[in-house]
């Protein structure tokens, strides 16, 4: 996060700007070996490779003897998951206690499997950084951070906050480190107190943001959400907390018009991509869908880490091709994702292959799947209550009900009845009126914010315990007496 701000910052932008111009007019301004690595770390991180490469090569011609562009070569094979690679440039480094250098070896134990071993690496190299031991705390927290290892990360921490107690860093930094751990409740404590004390800070608004989000309060998170762009209009991470926070609430549109903003400044960000292409499917936008996951197809394959998501990325591709009635596309699309899927998963994969053919009037093809699937899945009720909504989606309300209150016997009748809003919709859908007036009286309180998701439309601007009443008005001509029995 710190790197893309100063990405953001004019010093850099200024610089890459003279850089990009003097390319632009057939040569390679001078510049100096750390200035040439900044703008080849940048476009790396934008996968330009091509440009990345001809930025860095003009640093190893400018300054042969310099360390910086090999940490960059070592720093770029790490990037690509070539490790063996990354070690034998850092092999060859002569300055092997350049806190770079550590910190790339500490790297490659970690992204192996030994962030132990990396812990012992860096305390080792610890005493020969006293001149600088903040920052080299400071950025050993980071590191850990950025691998999501977050027991780890506290541990450094406290090392931290022992040496230097009064560090700016360790308020925002422990905040986000009892988010990796899911203190949620810790970290929106922490970062409350940290806006409060300094109301232009940007990160912890962001911080803040996301926090609200894990905890499902959606209205502030998105009433954070708005105070960093507000503080800072080209902080991209401000975008993608807001868009984030619409995604959660449900407000496909306005998350679809921030993720677009956001990735027009991060156009290679996946994780974005793909939430993206998930509004983009709960809106319907299938076109759309199907353009964004071929781009995203070739972003994970680009990248050895994030090939994992690809068995995401098929999936949704397959179902777009679906519901666009392209059934031999859809069911060849998933063919691909198995390459990728866990044998213990695939099951999944047969769930999408039974909704593609319910979306294509295939229902008794999609029974078959839909009952095998239901013997190899080990999420009874959430498999179960995905079919019913696939039953819905496919206007086969009746099974749809009756699946759904196959769902709420299974859980009982306290934790299953987050399905009554969804039996509220389908007999709306089914223009049952008597059983969705039954049902939307009573829906607020099993499931609130399920209720006001689905209804929002229908019934704009209004709590959802003023939904039953005007409904009721809309299918009556009047509103419903004042002792009518509220049945739960």
């Amino acid at each position: 996060m710190e790197r893309n701000k100063y990405y953001q910052s004019k010093s850099f932008l200024k610089l890459l700007h003279r850089y990009e111009e003097a390319v632009s007019e057939g040569h390679v301004p001078y510049l100096e070996a750390d200035e040439l690595t900044d703008i080849a770390e940048y476009y790396m991180t934008g996968r330009q490779d091509a440009k990345a490469n001809q930025a860095i090569q003009a640093a190893i011609d400018m300054h042969p003897g310099s360390v910086d562009p090999q940490i960059f070569l070592a720093r770029q094979k790490l990037f690509y998951g070539k490790l063996d690679e990354a070690r034998s440039i850092l092999e060859d480094i002569t300055e092997q206690d350049d806190c770079e250098v550590i910190y790339i070896h500490a790297e490659l134990l970690i992204k192996e499997g030994h962030p132990q071993e990396a812990t012992a690496f860096l305390l080792e190299k610890m005493e020969l950084m006293q001149d600088c031991l903040d920052t080299y705390l400071h950025d050993c927290i980071s590191i850990f951070m950025d691998y999501d290892k977050w027991e780890e990360a506290k541990e450094w921490l406290e090392r931290l906050r022992e040496s230097f107690p009064n560090h700016p860093k360790l308020p925002i930094m422990e905040a986000e480190i009892q988010m990796g751990l899911d203190d949620y409740e810790s970290a929106l404590a922490a970062l409350q107190k940290i806006v409060e004390k300094d109301p232009y800070n940007s990160e912890a608004w962001n911080l803040l943001s996301e926090t609200y989000g894990a905890l499902d309060r959606n209205a502030e998170a998105l009433e954070a959400a708005d105070y960093a762009p507000a503080i800072n209009p080209e902080d991209s991470d401000a975008l993608l907390m807001k868009a984030n926070s619409y995604m959660h609430d449900d407000q496909v549109d306005e998350a679809i018009e921030c993720f677009t903003k956001y990735l027009d400044a991060q156009p290679d960000d996946l994780s974005a991509m793909i939430s993206m292409i998930i509004c983009y499917s709960t809106s319907t936008r299938f076109e759309e869908v199907l353009t964004l996951t071929e781009k995203a197809e070739q972003l994970a394959l680009k990248l050895p880490d994030r090939k994992d998501d690809l068995t995401q990325i098929y999936q949704l591709r397959a179902m777009a091709f679906g519901y666009c009635h392209k059934t031999s596309e859809g069911l060849a699309t998933i063919e691909k994702a198995r390459r990728y899927c866990e044998k213990s998963e695939q099951w999944r994969l047969d769930l999408s292959i039974a909704d593609i053919y319910l979306q294509n009037n295939k229902p008794k093809t999609a029974e078959r799947y839909y009952l095998q699937v239901m013997k190899d899945t080990s999420e009874q009720c959430e498999t179960l209550f995905h079919i019913a909504l696939s039953y819905c989606t496919a206007g086969l309300y009746d099974t749809a009900i009756n699946l759904l209150n196959d769902v709420w016997s299974m859980l009982g009748s306290q934790e299953g009845r987050f399905v009554v809003p969804y039996i509220a919709h389908c007999y709306y859908r089914k223009n049952d009126m008597d059983n969705f007036l039954q049902y939307l009286q009573v829906a607020p309180y099993c499931d609130r914010v399920t209720t006001q998701n689905i209804f929002r439309d229908i019934f704009p601007d209004m709590p959802p315990e003023d939904f039953y009443a005007y409904a009721y008005k809309e299918v009556h001509g009047v509103f419903p007496p004042d002792n009518l029995t509220l049945q739960t």
